[in-house]
């Protein structure tokens, strides 16, 4: 089932015969997650690429007072990975969790490497991806430098209702840099 979450999402950008799509598929692991699982910690080497089937992913790192702060989240058919780390097969500087039961599919960053060499039209499909994240985490600079924090969760809840439903409170107010108390004044009003 998961597999094949991952299938229609390429689909939806490329295409490929059914013999291809199931060579493709081999490239992945499929695992599933229980809530509060570390997929990638910080200081560890940065060597998979996760793809979201069911659940949700957060990346975050730890600040120097200790707090975690939340800078991106993976939904269904979301990619997550510390991208930077790993194009450059490098220590992470953020961890990968679980907010709720998970199933991920992921990919190594030699079986990556190995894939884009044998299906060269999957680079189409990867750099669509990257250019939507990239539009997200811009969106959410946007956000950050444009509203104030009241402004910011209002318009954040007006275009992303279910994300905002989902995700726990207080991981909420990490993502969008409040905290979850003040989160809560703000939900009051």
């Amino acid at each position: 089932m998961a597999k094949s979450i991952l299938i229609e999402h390429i689909k939806g950008y490329t295409s490929f015969s059914e013999k291809e799509l199931t060579e493709i598929l081999s490239f992945f692991n499929c695992q599933s997650y229980k809530k509060k699982e570390v997929l990638l910690s910080t200081n560890k080497r940065c060597d998979k690429l996760f793809f979201v089937a069911k659940g949700c992913l957060q990346l975050y790192f730890i600040d120097n007072l200790g707090y975690k702060k939340t800078t991106q989240f993976a939904l269904e058919n979301w990619w997550l990975t510390d991208f930077l780390a790993f194009q450059n097969q490098k220590r992470s500087n953020f961890t990968i969790e679980t907010v709720e039961n998970s199933i991920v599919l992921s990919i190594s960053s030699s079986k990556y490497t190995e894939l884009l060499n044998q299906f060269p039209l999957l680079e189409k499909y990867f750099r669509n991806i990257y250019e939507t994240a990239y539009g997200a985490a811009l969106m959410r600079l946007k956000y950050i430098n444009s509203y104030s924090k009241e402004e910011m969760f209002f318009r954040f809840r007006e275009d992303f209702p279910e994300f905002v439903q989902r995700v726990p409170q207080y991981l909420l107010a990490s993502f969008l840099g409040l905290t979850p108390e003040y989160l809560s004044e703000i939900k009051r009003k």
